[in-house]
């Protein structure tokens, strides 16, 4: 069962919505869901700024905390009604600051989660060790590999592998596959770019 969380950002127009189970609007991200055809099931967050007389067959949950963002509150949500394959869209295009906050969401959020990203040029997938990532991929197809914290990483099918400690920075930043086959693991939670303008057949297995 994959749910699609819809957030607010813009970059929607050359994205491909794989096929899901269940759709949740994160608060105005369900505005921009039913511009492009896609209607909620189910509408989260604090409820501020979505436009609730356009969802008439929505369901409203509303989690009103503010110590905690809109998307930390529909994931901790999916957890808890568990709803652990997820695959997010509308992660750009709005406050840089809030960009942050929802990468910064994701890397936080329970291992159990597998999350996956969808962005018009490339799929961002978060990895851990209960979420390897193997995947068939094009020769050539560029990746790039981050961490928030000192973490062991292994590689295998990358120009440059990596096997060991990586720690923040720029070092994971656009490497290349040189085989078809891509695996990635990793100690604590990291985030890995896949260049996806070429159809790929990979999957993250957990």
């Amino acid at each position: 069962m994959t749910t699609l969380l819809c957030l607010p950002g813009t970059d929607w127009g050359d994205i491909q919505v794989p096929p899901h189970t269940l759709s949740i609007g994160v608060d105005s991200g369900a505005d921009n869901a039913l511009d492009y055809g896609i209607e909620c099931n189910l509408i989260v967050g604090d409820l501020d700024s979505v436009n609730q007389t356009r969802h008439t067959n929505a369901e409203f949950i509303e989690l009103a905390s503010q110590e905690k963002n809109d998307l930390e509150k529909a994931l901790e949500l999916c957890l808890e009604r568990g709803w652990t394959d997820i695959m997010i869209i509308g992660m750009r295009g709005g406050r840089p600051d809030m960009e942050m906050a929802n990468i910064a969401a994701v890397m936080a959020s329970d291992a159990a989660l597998q999350i996956q990203m969808l962005h018009s040029d490339m799929l961002a997938l978060r990895v851990n060790p209960l979420n390897p990532l193997d995947m068939i991929a094009p020769i050539g197809t560029q990746v790039s590999i981050f961490t928030n914290t000192l973490t062991e990483v292994k590689t295998s099918g990358l120009e440059w592998d990596i096997n060991g400690i990586l720690e923040p920075g720029s070092r994971g930043v656009s490497n290349l596959t040189k085989e078809s086959k891509l695996t990635i693991k990793g100690e604590s939670n990291i985030l890995v770019f896949i260049e996806n303008d070429q159809p790929s057949n990979g999957t993250q297995s957990a």
